[in-house]
């Protein structure tokens, strides 16, 4: 019985050093969709929203940098997409901004570091 259950036991869990959420999820046309992103080190952003998804983004809590329309990057799955990068290296740390849903449909956003990378399907009904 003893070896079962150690069988079960499992590493515990890591945090992803790089991690992007949307909320809500799904979202309705129109809403305001709140994307976070987490970083675990210093590092410079990049962001992908697919602008076929949603209108130009704020920046939020966002390091400085500027937003740029970019056409059809494998990062937002082939769409166009809103892109935005870090004008320094951001600190470790959680930031925060928002786009407004303007299509039905699902649309990717990416986040990438020198870290890694994450992405969040949105489902915009």
């Amino acid at each position: 019985m003893l070896a079962l259950a150690t069988a079960f036991v499992v590493a515990p869990a890591q945090a992803k050093v790089v991690e992007l959420t949307a909320s809500p999820n799904p979202a309705g046309l129109g809403d305001h969709v709140r994307h976070t992103l987490n970083i675990g080190g210093p590092a410079r952003i990049e962001l992908f929203v697919s602008a076929a998804g949603f209108e130009r983004p704020g920046t939020g809590t966002l390091p400085p940098g500027a937003w740029s329309f970019r056409c059809c990057p494998s990062q937002t799955a082939g769409t166009p997409a809103w892109y935005y990068r870090s004008n320094a290296i951001a600190p470790p740390g959680s930031y925060r901004f928002g786009a407004y849903a303007r299509a039905r449909g699902t649309f990717l956003s990416t986040v990438v570091t020198a870290m890694g990378s994450d992405g969040v399907w949105v489902r915009i009904t």
